[in-house]
């Protein structure tokens, strides 16, 4: 197969490097295929799971039985089978020893989807006995480091799920509020209807498994909250400088109910940009462009901050460090906006950021490159210093372009062609960043297909993940191009590969989506595939060990039986009352035992000093094996403390 013969052309530096190639190049090609099926029969990996069960068996099952003979222990399946049910995979009939229980038996149509996956099996079945002793060691060696990761049990197996499922990701939506992109959906808009808005929209993103978003706070030098520096958007209220009426803080009210629901607030602001279409956007009489014009240029029909300008750079970083002071931000966070897109450094008139003036004053010798590259290292050093003065736990993330240099321009970059770039357009040196540790995460925009003619997700991601220096990065990806003219992204599989793609390096901790109203109309069906397959279990946001590393208290908890309300609940509290926590984990295991560091967690409970957890019980015809619960506390920094014994059940919920 060609696969084969790429491997076997490859050079690689050792035999465990080819042995990992190996593996890893045929579990994407598997997965893909196996994943490609389950979109056409629209069933996710537990019903398929639940199909092989009733088919290896050759007999009609109960549910408790299918169950127990299940991998996933946590799942539903009462809810599961009904489901293949009306998709008429199974079949139900009454038991002919206990009428309280009804069996299940797979029909003529499940059994038909089981063959098309057949061959795969069998394919994986021939790989796992022609393996070489080296490719076996290397093998066993991914697997004792992904011992619960499901997808590797899909690739060589094909028992469980499709989807790796990692304990630690982090799953966030880009919020514009610039040009009223996302929210609020127009200028004016009631503050009730605000709210209600942002309500649905953190509820909709919750659904989906997300973690965080990164809401645009300040777009062109506005603010979205009362600031001693800046006026109220015009994206908010209609005119610029009007404050909402009634009177209420936005910020706050977004960071109380994302918190809320357990989710970070990483607040998005723009360093740059101060009148977003002069002659057509509301400016305030007391902004800051009226009040020193000497500190802005026009270019086009936008007018922006100087960068050289010194007086700038420190004005930037006094309205960063107020927002960090004042609100309860998780991070704050720039997007790819630094110098303008459009600029021909030394082209034809009107194609040059005019900073001719400021260059003279301060360009010190430097090339003019040079130089615009480092005003935006200085603004970025200042931020980044600040925010972490006023809240050391609160990070700094920044969201390039998707490729820093051409490959043909520097050897350090990434095998593209692409037309601009973040080091020679934007003059933004993220690697530098990176490099000098003075930003906790970057997200690379790569908006692009795996076929893209010049810059390929593929190469763009592989780049990205061995340039990261060891802080996280989280690609963006671009959900919004669904409503493009373009073939590749009229295909459904295009973000799920790219989501598979992305979890197969270790240095990728997550992705970001643009944008969040998109989500609304589930582009190809990306919502689905998100809730029944990559994010349906939630993940724990990545801790960043450079921040803080220090483990919370051990959690406390009581426990309290209603019989007549058929629940049980645990109330979760702080271990110490000096503990600052984002929340608590709780994990469900078969076992008296648990290895936090192997599994997944079953929920995750934002924390509140009445936080609970409830187990419901269920009737008798569904008790089953026993299981048991632990907790751990979940610190500010999501840094997670031991687990706790925190209650057994003898039945599955």
């Amino acid at each position: 197969m060609a696969l084969e013969n790429e491997i076997n052309q490859r050079k690689f530096r050792t035999e465990y490097q080819k042995a990992r190639i190996n593996i890893i190049y045929t579990y994407n090609w598997l997965s893909e295929k196996i994943s490609s099926i389950f979109e056409e029969w629209d069933i996710t990996p537990r019903q398929f799971n639940i199909l092989r069960i009733l088919r290896g068996e050759g007999k009609p099952l109960s549910t408790l039985q299918i169950r127990q003979r299940m991998l996933d222990k946590m799942s539903d399946t009462s809810r599961i089978v009904d489901r293949l049910l009306k998709k008429g995979l199974v079949r139900k009939t009454p038991n002919g020893e206990d009428r309280r229980l009804v069996d299940v038996v797979i029909t003529p149509k499940g059994k038909k989807l089981l063959e098309k996956i057949d061959p795969f099996e069998e394919y994986a079945d021939k790989i796992m006995t022609s393996l070489s002793e080296e490719e076996t060691r290397t093998l066993n060696g991914l697997l004792d480091k992904l011992r619960n990761v499901t997808v590797i049990l899909v690739f060589i197996f094909l028992t469980a799920t499709a989807v790796a499922q990692p304990k630690y990701e982090f799953r966030a939506a880009w919020v514009a509020s610039v040009e009223n992109i996302d929210w609020p959906s127009k200028k004016g808009l009631p503050v009730d209807s605000q709210k209600v808005e942002f309500i649905r929209l953190l509820d909709m993103h919750k659904r989906n498994g997300l973690n965080a978003v990164v809401v645009q706070i300040r777009p062109a030098a506005d603010a979205f909250f009362p600031s001693p520096y800046e006026p109220w958007s015009e994206w908010l209220t209609g005119v610029q400088g009007r404050a909402p009426s009634p009177y209420y803080d936005p910020l706050s009210f977004m960071i109380e109910e994302t918190h809320r629901r357990g989710m970070e607030f990483h607040a998005w602001c723009n360093p740059y940009r101060a009148v977003k279409t002069i002659g057509r956007s509301s400016v305030a009489a007391d902004h800051i462009s009226r009040q020193h014009p000497e500190w802005f240029v026009r270019f086009e029909n936008t007018l922006y901050f100087d960068p050289g300008n010194k007086e700038v750079q420190e004005y930037v970083t006094k309205v960063i460090r107020d927002i960090v002071h004042r609100y309860d931000i998780d991070a704050l966070h720039f997007d790819d906006y630094f110098y303008p897109y459009d600029i021909v450094e030394g082209g034809p008139k009107g194609k040059d950021f005019p900073d001719n003036a400021t260059y003279a004053r301060y360009g010190q010798g430097m090339t003019k490159g040079d130089w615009r590259r480092s005003n935006v290292d200085s603004v970025i050093l200042m931020i980044g210093k600040a925010i972490k003065e006023e809240k050391p736990y609160c990070k700094f993330g920044i969201s390039p372009f998707a490729i820093w240099r051409n490959r043909s321009q520097d050897p350090e970059g990434s095998d593209t062609r692409g037309g601009v770039t973040d080091y020679d357009n934007l003059y933004a040196n993220i690697l530098l960043w990176l490099k000098k540790g003075w930003i906790d995460y970057v997200v690379p925009q790569i908006y692009f297909d795996f076929d893209h003619t010049h810059a390929p997700y593929g190469p763009l991601l592989d780049w990205w993940a061995h340039n990261s220096y060891g802080k996280h990065c989280y690609i963006g990806l671009g959900i919004y191009k669904a409503f493009e003219r373009i073939p590749a992204w009229h295909d459904p599989t295009q973000i799920p590969r790219q989501i598979r793609a992305m979890r197969t390096y270790p240095e990728v901790q997550g992705a970001v989506y643009f944008s969040s109203s998109t989500f609304q109309s589930n582009p190809l069906g990306w919502c689905d595939s998100l809730q029944n397959n990559y994010y349906n279990y939630p993940a724990l946001i990545p801790p960043m060990p450079w921040l803080d590393s220090t483990k919370p208290h051990d959690p406390l908890f009581h426990v309290e039986k209603s019989t007549r309300d058929g629940i049980v609940t645990a109330w979760l509290s702080k271990g110490m009352p000096e503990d600052s926590l984002r929340g608590f984990a709780i994990y469900q295991t078969d076992s008296a035992a648990v290895n936090i560091d192997s599994i997944h967690a079953y929920a995750f409970i934002p924390y509140d000093p009445v936080a609970g957890f409830n187990i419901p019980l269920p009737p008798a015809e569904e008790k089953g094996p026993a299981h048991y619960y632990f907790v751990t506390a979940i610190s500010r920094n999501n840094v997670e403390s031991r687990p706790v014994p925190l209650i057994f059940s003898n039945f599955t919920p």
